[in-house]
């Protein structure tokens, strides 16, 4: 079957425009155009679409407004803006609601991309469900105490963009949401920024205040003592490979470009874990319970319960998200390079390395929630890298709080 696209705008001759620049999708997608935020309701209503691409301002229901009903009709759709609005704080108004935003005028060749890329993406995941739990991720869970020492940080009188990104840098979701922002087209950007320093730069401390105001954009998380437990190990574990990563491209003479990649990989490469503690805490629980009943890896008891594992809801939701495809291949393949058909040293490699020799998670966790990797011999071999092996281990242990 088909995928179905729904493309929303209330002026005709842009819906006509698309049309005709979408002609060669005709045998791939089956497409339909709504005038406004009325009509794509009702479209809805009589069968849902895989993809809703809406313009921004329409009269009536906006395209935030509209993509915050898709949400809830339609949880595991894909929803992206398509628009020349460029008031940041009606962008602002998007981040929840839609999983990407493109600018016009936008090249068709970049929206069929779009469009194929978050297509290929649901097809990595079976399960209805998690598609949909994935889909309606706005925000990640921050600890309490994170979100207390970003608030603290951008009041302090001396605050600047270097000492605001060092606290962002010590939370996983303030990371992935922050690079999310800043690569949207709403910045027209040529490449994309993987640094968070860099990111914070070009928001400016008064948007990074305004997006903690707005109450939406970092999430605090409660809960109780153990499931705080549990998420503090897995940031901490996640920033070491991110660090650990980042620290051995640089040693290989990796171009910069690279040892971003490796190190954003790395920090995000257990995002997935984070919805699942999230969002389904008693099952991540059961999860761990088969793991240790039946002896088998994290992987295979996720995909058990959940219909996936975490290395896909990570990749899925940030493919959704639009980070670049290195990043996203590492986060899914950080478990099973072996499945990865390149054979470069890249963030692919690097990131299941460091998640290896970072080992099994601290004292005090059950090692359910931070999944211990199995190093993959034959793919390093392949790639040419198995001999560097002792040469990153013994670099680890040079890293600081190492010995600590």
């Amino acid at each position: 079957m088909r995928p179905r696209i729904l493309f929303v705008d209330d002026d005709a001759r842009i819906q006509q425009g698309l049309a005709r620049s979408l002609r060669c999708m005709r045998q791939d997608w089956d497409m339909l155009f709504a005038e406004g935020s009325e009509a794509a309701m009702a479209t809805l209503e009589q069968a849902p679409c895989d993809v809703v691409v809406s313009d921004m301002r329409m009269a009536g229901m906006d395209g935030a407004d509209l993509l915050k009903w898709v949400r809830q009709r339609s949880p595991d759709a894909v929803r992206i803006i398509l628009s020349g609005y460029s008031d940041k704080e009606a962008v602002f108004r998007t981040l929840g609601p839609a999983h990407q935003y493109l600018a016009k005028p936008c090249d068709h060749q970049i929206l069929i991309q779009t469009i194929g890329r978050t297509l290929e993406l649901r097809r990595h995941i079976a399960s209805d469900k998690v598609r949909a739990l994935v889909a309606a991720v706005d925000t990640l869970p921050t600890p309490p105490a994170h979100f207390a020492e970003l608030v603290h940080e951008l009041d302090a009188p001396g605050s600047s963009a270097a000492s605001v990104a060092a606290v962002m840098a010590r939370d996983v979701a303030m990371v992935a949401q922050t690079l999310k922002l800043t690569n949207s087209a709403y910045f027209g950007l040529p490449v994309k920024v993987q640094s968070l320093t860099q990111a914070v730069r070009l928001l400016g401390l008064e948007t990074i205040r305004n997006l903690v105001l707005l109450g939406g954009f970092f999430r605090h998380r409660g809960g109780n003592a153990e499931t705080s437990q549990r998420l503090s190990l897995l940031i901490r574990r996640s920033l070491g490979i991110g660090e650990l990563a980042a620290a051995i491209a640089r040693l290989e003479g990796l171009d910069d470009r690279t040892v971003a990649h490796a190190e954003a990989a790395g920090v995000l490469a257990h995002v997935g874990s984070l919805v699942l503690m999230d969002r389904w805490p008693e099952r991540v629980r059961a999860a761990g319970r088969l793991m240790e009943r039946d002896s088998i890896g994290a992987s295979e008891a996720e995909i058990q319960v959940f219909g996936a594992s975490h290395a896909d809801v990570g990749a899925y939701l940030l493919g959704l998200w639009g980070f670049t495809d290195p990043i996203v291949e590492a986060v899914a393949y950080h478990h099973s390079p072996g499945r990865y058909g390149g054979d470069n040293v890249g963030p692919v490699a690097i990131v299941h390395v460091s998640e290896f020799l970072s080992g099994q998670p601290e004292a005090g966790g059950n090692g359910q929630d931070i999944p211990a990797s199995v190093l993959d011999r034959d793919y390093l071999d392949r790639v040419g890298i198995l001999d560097r092996l002792p040469v990153w281990a013994a670099l680890k242990q040079t890293m600081p709080g190492e010995n600590a």
